[in-house]
């Protein structure tokens, strides 16, 4: 049997490009290639972003594009008076100067820079031993800003050494978590870009016509966006937004978040979202050889360019999803990230993207769900349970004593959802669910599934209420409330049909009345348009179980799926939305909030940019989030604790 892991993949490729001598000066060359040079319509990409960012080039050729920023919180999770910064350099020949320098002015108001920050520039570059697998050769210039006042605005930009400099950005630092007032944050997962890398012609947010080393076009849909049904209401052929990725984070901008949660699946550079070797070959029909997966690392170009009007401005804070392995550049796939991204090193030893921080009241804890997963077990396990171990350490740290309100987890697969393409996998609600009821999460947000749903609160696997739109959730009894928001832009995913072969109905399980018809959806304002089931219940959707697992049509290791009845389905919405979440923190003893708006981008029929679809408000008495005797740390009282 050949290999079935992430790190089995990279370590063959290591291996087969060591013995081939394979070169970063020989990747490179291979980058810079090729009619028109790839290196040059990238730069032609990121130049267009850096002069809309209000850049000035210096001698060198230079552009600095996608600028993004992210928290930099210590091992306890609180947020050090700190800001990460990373951005891309590109230039026409793929290189650099050799003696380039950067560094980050930051200052109380534009062109008053008081302070310098040295940056690094690292060289992110690797090659598949596949032939026709990609080459990689990017440069990102990294830097923390430090000594910064909690609560206040910061001006910053980045400077070369060769005169090159970017546009005014700015960014509110953290407030002191003692006297943080009501904030908002918002989050959404599997968003991808809405056009193709290596396009000469086209700026990030115009209509996609890449073009190939060979002059040819990728096709709609590879390393894109854009491969919706004519049916989609909002993406369609007569759809209302033609790129509801790019859309969708400019609405959020719009709420004035002081943060941005991504639940994984970010730009798919890897659109398989196997984790198997790469291969483009067949990338013009859309598909990759047996046992192996398409990846563009350039799509990464793209998408920083496309979140740069928001992120340069407010942190986004990344989990990982299943598109989001790439082992192209190793560490379970995620070496990449580390370079692209600003991944907090707070989490357990060799799992980078898990991570905490604390902003006023609340915990937030990003999980890998690629190594639970029971339904693609190409990373699953990769830990050894030291995640695991990890995640309930910090749930309990934060539930023993802290300033911790509310905690929010975001990851990817979904532990509780009725998507008729992945719907629920039973190895991270194995894994996660008894610690999140034992420890009082209040909300997970997931994604993976091209949709959004919200559940009832469910404790130890159990609805213990119906919550509809408006209500009041009091999380430390009812239980967690979890939310699908894989509604990000990628194309959407329907809900499960009628009971039959293709969708079983469980074991004894007999569906009547509105469980005869096809699951549909459930929002406010929603009239059906034809016969289906709004009801809570759901007769036959399943779960991911990781035995007996078998070999899917790409090569990848799946799961078995299971049929289950489910009865906390309580929100469907089959198309684009985000969730807006706004926190009033309170003094102890009073009551804080935690208020869920989701907002739909562009409902059809409206006229309207976004409309708010449902909203949930949990309730917790402040400085009360300790658990102090069994009981309450365990089960209820009529399920003995394990």
């Amino acid at each position: 049997m050949g290999p079935i892991t992430v790190d089995e993949y990279a370590e063959r490729n290591t291996h087969l490009l060591n013995r081939h001598r394979i070169s970063r000066r020989t990747a490179l060359q291979a980058v810079t290639a090729g009619a028109g040079g790839l290196a040059y319509a990238q730069f032609r990409l990121a130049g267009a972003a850096f002069a809309a960012a209000g850049g000035k080039p210096g001698r060198a050729g230079v552009v600095i594009s996608g600028r993004h920023l992210s928290f930099l919180p210590g091992g306890d999770g609180g947020l050090r008076a700190a800001m990460a910064v990373t951005a891309q350099l590109v230039s026409s020949t793929g290189a650099l100067p050799k003696n380039l320098r950067a560094v980050v002015e930051v200052g109380r108001a534009p062109g008053e820079y008081g302070t310098r920050h040295d940056a690094e520039i690292r060289h992110l570059s690797g090659s598949d031993a596949i032939a026709g697998g990609p080459v990689c050769s990017q440069f990102y210039v990294k830097a923390v800003l430090g000594d910064l006042t909690p609560g206040a605005v910061h001006h910053y930009r980045i400077r070369l050494s060769d005169g090159t400099v970017t546009g005014d950005a700015h960014f509110t630092a953290a407030p002191a978590a003692a006297v943080a007032g009501p904030f908002t944050f918002t989050a959404f997962a599997d968003v991808g870009t809405h056009t193709a890398p290596t396009d000469p012609k086209h700026s990030w947010h115009q209509q996609p016509a890449a073009v190939l080393r060979d002059g040819g076009k990728w096709p709609a849909g590879v390393f894109d966006n854009n491969s919706y049904l004519g049916t989609d209401p909002v993406a369609g052929a007569t759809g209302t937004d033609p790129w509801p990725a790019v859309t969708q984070t400019g609405l959020m901008g719009t709420q004035k978040p002081v943060f941005t949660l991504l639940a994984g699946d970010i730009c798919y550079a890897n659109p398989s979202g196997s984790g198997l070797p790469a291969d483009d070959t067949m990338a013009m029909s859309r598909t990759a050889p047996p046992g192996t997966s398409l990846f563009n690392p350039y799509v990464w170009d793209v998408f920083l360019n496309q979140i740069e009007p928001q992120a340069a401005y407010t942190p986004w804070m990344f989990a990982t999803g299943n598109h989001d392995m790439e082992p192209i550049h190793g560490t379970h796939g995620y070496g990449g990230h580390v370079t692209r991204l600003d991944m907090p090193a707070n989490g357990p030893s060799g799992c980078p993207s898990v991570y905490r921080f604390t902003y006023a009241n609340v915990g937030f804890i990003s999980i890998d769900a690629n190594e639970l997963s029971a339904e693609l077990q190409t990373n699953t396990g990769y830990s050894r349970g030291a995640q695991v171990r990890w995640v309930e350490s910090a749930l309990k740290q934060w539930r023993s004593g802290t300033a911790v309100d509310f905690i929010v987890a975001f990851f990817h697969h979904c532990a509780y959802a009725t998507s008729h393409n992945h719907a629920s996998d039973g190895g991270v609600r194995d894994a996660l669910d008894p610690l999140f009821s034992r420890y009082r999460v209040d909300l997970a947000v997931q994604g993976h599934n091209h949709q959004f749903e919200r559940t009832d609160p469910i404790r130890f696997g159990k609805k213990t209420r119906s919550a509809p739109d408006g209500s009041t959730i009091r999380p430390a009894e009812d239980g967690v409330t979890y939310i699908c928001a894989g509604s990000g832009g990628r194309p959407r995913y329907p809900f499960r049909p009628a009971p039959g072969p293709e969708a079983p109905a469980p074991h004894g399980v007999k569906p009547a009345g509105a469980q005869a018809l096809a699951e549909g959806e459930r929002y406010r304002g929603y009239r059906p348009k034809k016969p289906e089931n709004t009801t809570e219940t759901v007769a036959n959707s399943y779960v991911w179980k990781a035995t007996p697992a078998k070999r899917g049509k790409g090569g990848q290791l799946n799961g078995t799926r299971v049929p289950e009845a489910v009865d906390w389905s309580q929100v469907r919405y089959d198309a684009y939305a985000f969730i807006a979440v706004d926190v009033k923190p309170a003094e102890p003893g009073k009551t804080t909030t935690m208020t869920i708006r989701t907002l739909a981008d562009a409902l059809p029929g409206t006229g309207k940019p976004y409309t708010e679809i449902d909203r949930i408000t949990l309730a917790r008495t402040a400085g009360r989030g300790v658990l102090t005797d069994g009981r309450t740390a365990c089960r209820p009282a009529h399920i003995p604790c394990t």
